[in-house]
């Protein structure tokens, strides 16, 4: 099973959605990606070889965008300042509410909130 930036590809899954499962990669960019290295639209994850996988993981962080554990660690540490500096949006994000606006009514009851212990 290839590796691609830390994230395993599926052989038996087609390519194309399959590298779409690496973090911060959609469908369109993952469609460029297969494209540039010379995969078609029928590729599989078994007709990647060490070669072309290379290739592949070369094209994904030629993009200058953060991908992976990196997007990760980047967006939880936008939270963890906007937690550390008590922003509104920080104080949603820490009890587990929805952050940009939504309606808590009657929705928002599925996410899972932070019981506080105030003593």
């Amino acid at each position: 099973m290839p590796y691609i930036i830390g994230t395993s590809i599926p052989e038996d899954k087609v390519l194309v959605q399959s590298i779409s499962h690496i973090y911060g990669i959609g469908s369109s960019q993952s469609k460029n990606l297969c494209k540039k290295a010379g995969f078609g639209s029928d590729s599989r994850g078994s007709d990647i070889t060490f070669l072309k996988g290379k290739i592949l993981e070369n094209f994904a962080e030629a993009t200058s965008l953060p991908l992976g554990a990196d997007l990760r660690r980047f967006q939880n540490d936008k939270i963890r300042r906007l937690c550390s500096i008590s922003t509104y949006r920080g104080s949603r994000h820490s009890k587990g509410l929805p952050v940009r606006g939504q309606r808590t009514h009657t929705n928002a009851k599925r996410r899972p909130s932070l019981k506080l212990n105030v003593n």
